[in-house]
């Protein structure tokens, strides 16, 4: 049977799908140069940046099926649909393992007083990261609350955390270069790790009560 005119929401969802989509693109590239600078120059950082990549790839994965779901199905998910949310619990569960792992590594390189060098391939792709990912957050968020989706926020947050972490990586590189502080690294992942807890509570809470972020960068709830 003939589908009728496209909705405004389903023209929405495509726009979504394409965001996500490019993201994946990047976030693949992404990943794959951070961890072979990280190899290189042993950075905590750029290793935990790695990481949050691969984190961020899952999500925007997850997000892509729950999207194409939904234009299939032709059936409108609430932020309390069982979809959304357990698209937020899997986001939520992957951040706190990061987090685990950016605190153990962390501590790893303080009592061994490592020290990461800075790369040419480092520099380059946080700041590409920089520059690129924060376009790419603002558009997931936009989608996303004009689809009133607490998933796709979610992973909107994600791509903010990814923003961060790129913006305290030139930092904890530039420092370290200019002035060889050997903790700096420890430090800048330390810091990412308050991003990365901030949004894994954010998404944990969307998944048990099915309400979006309680933030949003810029938009806070009372």
């Amino acid at each position: 049977m003939a589908r009728g005119p496209e909705t405004h929401r389903e023209k929405l969802l495509k726009g979504a799908v394409e965001i996500e989509l490019l993201s994946i693109g990047w976030i693949m590239t992404e990943a794959i140069l951070a961890a072979i600078a990280a190899y290189r120059a042993g950075s905590l950082s750029l290793s935990a940046f790695s990481v949050d990549s691969a984190v961020e790839l899952w999500s925007g994965m997850l997000l892509v099926v729950r999207l194409y779901v939904e234009i299939q199905s032709g059936e409108e998910m609430a932020s309390e649909h069982k979809i959304e949310r357990w698209t937020s619990g899997v986001i939520a569960l992957c951040l706190f393992t990061l987090a685990g792992y950016v605190s153990f590594r962390s501590g790893q390189v303080w009592h061994g007083h490592q020290s990461a060098q800075m790369t040419l391939l480092g520099l380059v792709t946080a700041a590409a990261s920089s520059l690129f990912t924060p376009w790419l957050a603002l558009q997931k968020l936009r989608y996303g609350r004009l689809l009133h989706s607490p998933s796709l926020i979610g992973d909107a947050m994600c791509s903010f955390t990814c923003a961060y972490m790129s913006w305290a990586l030139l930092l904890g590189m530039g420092l370290n270069s200019l002035f060889h502080w050997w903790w700096v690294d420890s430090v800048a992942a330390l810091a990412i790790l308050y991003f990365i807890l901030q949004e894994a509570w954010e998404s944990w809470h969307s998944f048990k009560s099915g309400e979006p972020h309680v933030h949003d960068h810029g938009a806070h709830r009372h």
